[in-house]
């Protein structure tokens, strides 16, 4: 359903209290969402379900460890992209080789000392930075189509068996022209998020989503919870999706609205539409290939149902007769 705008979320895992009175304060300030941990478990326990934007942490303490940090997030996909900040301790070891904290994982890193003058400029140099130099969809703040590409040949030269998926929204350009381009984007954001949600609840940590442009999505997941994926995706959608219209769309079903030529035009309300491709059967030989068919399988979803649905490949050999 339609919701406020998403703030932009900061974990802070921290075992000084300073931290947390003055660093929680001043960022909550800047209207950021802010979540403390005290201990890196905390963080690391709740990290895939409720990922944040940025992560600022102690880089030693007694129940954090900077690297250890550094290695479990860079290792998740749907998190590897996330700026990582350290907070040093004056004349503390790790001020001695401060490039080795780079190589490990970290984006930046801030005095304790001068906290107060470098914290809230850190941040946002960190967040533009992400913004300029990840390919990042701006809408969603997902993953683009070179990051799409990347993961694709990534797991082809692996050789792992993957479902890849296809998402798609139908009569989209309808619904904007009804209700206009700011609910679309609305429909759009909550799309993703629903994905991101299902892929969290019954992926696996290896999972990416990827949003190249407009209203299609791909994601990746092991082959064997495509299925259960794809099926909760639409039943959530179906659930949701009347909440993006007025009551009375809502209630006969579809939307009307008059054409440049004066005749008025009745389309149904937006369903979504899925291609799932494995290579369980026959390998992938590149990412083109991948999108290629997941495309093809997407569009006969849209060209043969009158409904949400998904269509998974069920061709046996490559190439195809």
């Amino acid at each position: 359903m339609p919701q406020e705008e998403r703030k932009i979320k900061i974990y802070i895992i921290s075992e000084d209290s300073y931290i947390q009175d003055y660093a929680v304060l001043m960022l909550v300030g800047e209207n950021y969402d802010v979540k403390f941990y005290n201990k890196q478990s905390d963080a690391l326990a709740v990290l895939e379900k409720d990922s944040p934007d940025l992560i600022i942490s102690d880089f030693k303490s007694e129940n954090i460890n900077g690297l250890e940090l550094c290695k479990v997030v860079r290792k998740i996909p749907l998190l590897s992209h996330l700026p990582l900040i350290f907070l040093l301790e004056p004349g503390g070891p790790e001020q001695l080789n401060k490039a080795k904290l780079v190589y490990a994982g970290a984006d930046d890193y801030i005095q304790k000392s001068v906290l107060e003058e470098e914290l809230i400029l850190r941040v946002k140099l960190n967040l533009y930075r992400l913004s300029r130099q990840q390919d990042m969809n701006p809408l969603s703040r997902l993953p683009g189509q070179a990051s799409l590409m990347k993961e694709l040949k990534r797991h082809i030269e692996a050789k792992n068996k993957i479902a890849v998926c296809r998402v798609d929204l139908f009569q989209f350009k309808q619904y904007t022209h009804r209700y206009g381009f700011r609910k679309g984007d609305e429909a759009i954001k909550y799309t993703g998020a629903l994905i991101l949600k299902v892929l969290r609840e019954l992926g696996s940590s290896s999972d990416f989503l990827a949003h190249p442009d407009g209203d299609n999505f791909f994601f990746i997941t092991v082959a064997e919870a495509a299925d259960v994926i794809a099926e909760r995706i639409i039943a959530e959608f179906e659930s949701g999706i009347g909440a993006f219209y007025d009551d009375n769309d809502r209630t006969q079903g579809a939307i009307t609205f008059k054409d440049r030529k004066g005749e008025v035009q009745k389309f149904p309300l937006l369903r979504i539409h899925l291609g799932v491709v494995t290579n369980e059967h026959y390998p992938f030989i590149d990412p083109t290939q991948v999108i290629q068919i997941a495309t093809e399988l997407k569009d006969f979803a849209q060209s043969n149902f009158e409904k949400s649905m998904f269509v998974k490949e069920r061709r046996k050999e490559w190439p195809f007769s």
